[in-house]
C-alpha cells in the first residue's frame, strides 16, 4: 500500500531554541537531516480524527499502532503547478531539523500513488483556530506579550525557510501551527517554491507567485502572470506575515476572504494603508513592525532578517512572553 520511507521519532528531531531570534539565524544552517528508514506503511496507522482539508490536501490525526505515537497524516489530491509534489518533498527535506518548521517524519505513497506526508502533530491546531476560538469566546485578539512571542517564532520559521532558498508563498494564520507547549511552527508547503540552491546550480530562478490565498497576497502578486526571483517571492512572505500579525492582534480578518478578486485587489493595492488602527491600544513597536511588513512597494518592505532585529521581537521579556503565549493557547484548547 505504501513504500518504505525515511522516518524519525519526535523526540529525535525536536530541538529547543534558547538563543535570541537574531542569534539563531546568524549561525550557519544545519545540513538537511537524513533520518533512518523504518519501512513504515499506511496500514501501520489508525485514524483518530479529521483535522481539515484544503484545495490540494486533507489532513487527519492518526496513531502509529506499534508505538501509540500520534501524527498528522496529510494526503494530497491536487497540484497548484506541475511538479508540486516533488517540490514539497524537497522543501521538507531542506527544512528537516529546524525547530520552527513542522517536522516531516515520513513520506509515503497512497493506494492511488498519491503523496502522503506523516507530520508532527501540533495539538493546538493553527493560529487561525486560536484567533477564531478567542473570537467565539468574546476574548478579542491575542494580547501583545503573547503576540510578540508568537511573532518571534513565526519570523524564525520564515527565516529558516528563506535561508534554505525556499519561499512559502502562502503565509497566513492557518499555516502557523501551535502546540500546548507554546511552540509555533510553519507548515503546509503546497505552494512553496525553491528559488536557489538546487542541483542544477546556484543561479536564482523566477517562479510564478500567483498561487496561494489571495486575501494574504501582497500587491505585486495581483499582476497577471506575476513571477519573481528569490527576493521578490520572499517579499511576498513578509506581507503575509504582516497581515497575520495584524489579524491575531485584532482578532478578526483584515481583508475579507469573501471579497471578489476585484474587491481584494482594490483593498490591498489601492485603498488606504493596512495598519494597526489609530484607536487600538497598541505599542509603537507593534505598529512599527506591522508597518514594516505592509509596505506596498516591495523595495521598502522589511526582510525577515531585518525583522529578526525589530524591537517588537528583541525588546520583549522572553520568559513573560512565552508564558503568556502558552496561556493563550491552552485557554483556547
Amino acid at each position: 500500500m505504501a513504500c518504505s520511507v525515511a522516518t524519525a521519532l519526535p523526540q529525535q528531531t525536536f530541538h529547543q531554541v534558547s538563543a535570541s531570534p537574531h542569534q539563531v539565524m546568524t549561525r550557519a544552517p544545519p545540513p538537511p537531516a537524513q533520518p533512518a528508514s523504518h519501512g513504515v506503511r499506511l496500514s501501520d496507522f489508525e485514524w483518530i480524527d479529521d483535522l481539515g482539508a484544503g484545495g490540494f490536501a486533507r489532513v487527519s490525526k492518526v496513531r502509529l499502532r506499534r508505538t501509540g505515537a500520534v501524527f498528522a497524516l496529510k494526503i494530497s489530491y491536487g497540484a497548484a503547478y506541475p511538479g508540486m509534489e516533488d517540490e514539497e518533498a524537497e522543501v521538507l527535506r531542506r527544512a528537516a531539523g529546524w525547530p520552527h518548521v513542522v517536522t516531516c517524519h515520513a513520506l509515503l505513497r497512497g493506494p492511488f500513488d498519491e503523496p502522503v506526508c506523516v507530520l508532527e502533530f501540533m495539538d493546538a491546531g493553527c493560529l487561525g483556530n486560536v484567533r477564531t476560538r478567542r473570537q467565539g469566546m468574546g476574548m478579542g485578539g491575542i494580547p501583545e506579550p503573547a503576540l510578540a512571542e508568537a511573532t518571534a517564532q513565526c519570523v524564525i520559521g520564515l527565516a529558516q525557510l528563506h535561508a534554505r532558498g525556499v519561499a512559502h508563498l502562502d503565509v497566513k494564520p492557518e499555516n502557523f501551527l501551535a502546540n500546548s507547549r507554546g511552540e509555533i511552527k510553519i507548515g503546509d508547503f503546497n505552494t512553496a517554491r525553491i528559488l536557489y540552491g538546487g542541483a542544477g546550480g546556484e543561479r536564482p530562478l523566477a517562479v510564478p507567485i500567483t498561487a496561494g490565498t489571495r486575501c494574504y497576497f501582497s500587491p505585486e502578486r495581483f499582476v497577471p502572470g506575476a513571477c519573481a526571483g528569490p527576493h521578490g517571492a520572499m517579499d511576498g512572505d513578509v506581507w503575509g506575515l504582516g497581515i497575520t500579525v495584524l489579524e491575531l492582534f485584532l482578532g478578526r480578518f483584515i481583508v475579507s476572504p469573501e471579497l471578489s478578486d476585484a474587491g481584494l485587489e482594490l483593498v490591498i493595492c489601492h485603498s488606504g494603508p493596512l495598519r494597526v488602527p489609530e484607536e487600538a491600544a497598541a505599542s509603537s513597536e507593534l505598529r512599527s513592525f506591522v508597518a514594516a511588513c505592509l509596505q506596498r512597494e516591495p523595495a521598502r518592505r522589511a526582510t525577515v532578517q531585518q525583522l529578526l532585529g525589530h524591537p517588537f521581537i528583541t525588546r520583549r521579556d522572553v520568559q513573560t512572553s512565552r508564558r503568556a503565549l502558552r496561556e493563550v493557547i491552552v485557554d483556547t484548547l
